[in-house]
């Protein structure tokens, strides 16, 4: 394995990158424009969720051995030195933590610091005491609409960035519980307890359904939060609705196509975000 591709396994790169994704689509949905005051904010949002999924791995190298599904990440696997890994994990939340003090002042630094505490110390501790560890890492979906939101000149107590908070808090349940289902018996290997050891996995294929099916109805309230009145637009909104709903229940409920919906449902926060943007062109 390359250095290159050390670093982008470490850091989950891609996943961190598409989470970072959210910050331009929040600052474009308020401004209807992206323009050099998001960049270094984005940055800083980006090296924060490298820095966090790394030291994440440095945390949990010892449980990736065991499960097949994470056992070839650079440290689990023996490639990269724990210490290698706290170095660069530590290296980019530091840049993060300066570049956020820089860009949002004593406000950026706080939700910053508060991410490393949720996602690495709340969250990943928890995963091993609770199988509803997931409703902690829930919060962090909505760091980076968040601070785009700020940047943009936009205010935490408006109605449309709450609808838009909600609906990352809430799609995260979905999203990480379709994870658990396609791969409880990794964890499983891993001596993580989830909630298919408390509900079983019938019941909660059911429970998961219902979560998309709220995160639905919560993307409708969005759409209605910015008032979208172009035909076009919501044509294109109760199609995704219709799709992701009768794809649900065929791949979920029906069969165990868990990677499919779990796909679908990443594609429609994005889709739902696009629909904001293309607001002020439609």
């Amino acid at each position: 394995m390359t250095l290159t591709k050390q670093f982008f396994s470490l850091t989950k790169f891609i996943l961190s990158t598409a989470v970072t994704l959210s910050a331009l689509l929040s600052f474009f949905a308020y401004k209807g424009e992206l323009n050099s005051t998001i960049i270094l904010p984005t940055i800083a949002i980006w090296l924060l969720a490298l820095g966090v999924s790394a030291l994440n791995q440095v945390q949990e190298y010892k449980e990736d051995a065991l499960m097949p599904r994470t056992k070839n990440r650079p440290i689990a696997s023996g490639i990269m030195s724990v210490k290698t890994g706290l170095i660069i994990s530590l290296s980019l939340i530091l840049g993060a933590l300066i570049l956020g003090y820089l860009e949002l002042g004593l406000f950026g630094l706080a939700i910053f610091v508060a991410t490393v505490f949720i996602y690495n110390f709340a969250y990943t501790n928890l995963k091993k005491i609770s199988v509803y560890s997931a409703i902690y890492g829930a919060l962090l979906g909505v760091i980076p609409p968040l601070v785009g939101w700020i940047v943009a000149g936009g205010q935490i107590s408006d109605v449309r960035f709450l609808a838009i908070a909600l609906l990352y808090f809430i799609w995260q349940i979905p999203h990480t519980w379709l994870l658990v289902l396609k791969f409880h018996k990794d964890y499983k290997s891993g001596g993580f307890n989830t909630v298919v050891d408390t509900f079983g996995i019938e019941p909660l294929k059911r429970i998961t359904f219902i979560w998309i099916l709220i995160t639905m109805v919560i993307g409708l309230f969005v759409i209605y939060s910015f008032n979208i009145t172009s035909i076009y637009l919501l044509v294109a909104v109760a199609f995704i609705h219709l799709y992701i709903l009768f794809s649900s229940f065929k791949n979920l409920l029906k069969s165990d196509s868990y990677k499919r919906v779990f796909i679908e449902i990443n594609i429609y926060i994005l889709y739902i975000m696009i629909i904001l943007c293309l607001r002020f062109f439609i």
